[in-house]
């Protein structure tokens, strides 16, 4: 059966067969987000990992839980979602090449860097939307942001066997920086040093050299622990620079072992910014993103910075002591400390 691939906000009650994102679509929902309605045998960490799971089915056991649906639909474009969508549509295609889809499907969604290729294709796949940088970039003109990933997601689900298989040095100059990045991240992390609180779901790195540079991506940190939280304290002639952030395993459904509470991060600023004697109406101040949200994080500095950002660009020191931040950290993870069942 032919799907067509569709990336709309809502489906106006339809059956569609709906990956990745979960909301009310009618129809089988393959996704590990918070909410989904995943069938229980199919659970994965990763929406790529579910369908792929799904294309392992019986054809019937496969018609029976798609039902009626003609399409298949995402709510949003990341590297999971493009590549869940690609092993719904092609499965033969995709279950050839599952190491890698997973890969890079972890690299997206949990800033792993499991390989040089993982951290490629989920550049490049970001890239491909990109109005800028896109080797399709004259088609994604004038479109809206869902046109836009609609087109992007539909042109990859064709490449991405070539891709795979030898193409993606045709576009290294879309993701050489990403590979980069990470390698230089991974440097500058040997050289500091390294606590991990296991109990606590907590890695810390503390830079050695006040001069030397000290800014590893979130690839190079996630990729470096198996914990949910980081962080790094980088003590500078002027003060600390300091960034925690919280992992997406404590957002998604289907991680296995289950990951710990999270602090609220708001209150955490608070406390942090009284000790620091700072109004946080400063200009530099300790700043926190929504706890509620996939990937937040905490830092000292300005205020303007992305979700999901790599490196924060945002961070200024603090006249905190590394020690006196480390404290207080760890006093906020243990109070949120709820023990799995």
């Amino acid at each position: 059966m032919a799907f067509e691939l569709r990336i709309r906000r809502d489906v106006a009650g339809e059956e569609v067969v709906s990956v990745d994102g979960a909301w009310d679509a009618r129809g089988l929902n393959l996704s590990h987000w918070p909410g989904n309605r995943t069938p229980a045998q199919l659970t994965h960490e990763l929406s790529t990992g579910i369908v792929l799971a799904f294309d392992r089915l019986d054809e019937r056991e496969r018609t029976r839980l798609v039902g009626d649906a003609k399409s298949v639909v995402n709510n949003h474009y990341d590297t999971d979602g493009v590549l869940a969508l690609f092993a719904f549509l092609r499965p033969e295609e995709a279950l050839k090449r599952e190491k890698l889809l997973l890969d890079a499907a972890a690299a997206g969604d949990f800033f792993r860097a499991p390989s040089e290729a993982a951290i490629a294709l989920d550049a490049l796949i970001a890239a491909f939307a990109d109005r800028d940088r896109s080797p399709i970039a004259a088609r994604l003109a004038g479109l809206d942001g869902h046109a836009r990933w609609e087109l992007a997601a539909r042109e990859l689900v064709e490449r991405l066997p070539a891709l795979i298989d030898g193409g993606l040095e045709e576009h290294r100059a879309l993701w050489q920086d990403a590979v980069a990045s990470v390698a230089r991240g991974r440097a500058e992390l040997a050289h500091a040093a390294h606590d991990d609180l296991v109990h606590l779901d907590w890695s810390i790195w503390t830079a050695r050299d006040v001069d030397a540079p000290f800014g590893p991506g979130r690839h190079a940190l996630f990729g470096s622990t198996t914990r949910d939280r980081v962080l790094t304290l980088a003590p500078r002639r002027e003060g600390t620079l300091c960034r925690f952030v919280v992992g997406t395993l404590s957002w998604f459904d289907g991680i296995v072992p289950r990951r710990l509470s999270r602090p609220e991060l708001g209150m955490l600023a608070g406390r942090l910014n009284e000790l620091e004697q700072c109004d946080p109406a400063s200009a530099f101040a300790w700043r926190a993103q929504d706890t509620a949200s996939p990937s937040p994080e905490l830092w000292f500095g300005s205020e303007e910075l992305e979700d999901f950002a790599e490196h924060n660009r945002a961070l200024a020191p603090s006249r905190l002591a590394p020690s006196v931040i480390r404290r207080e950290l760890g006093e906020a993870l243990r109070r949120a400390l709820v023990v799995p069942d």
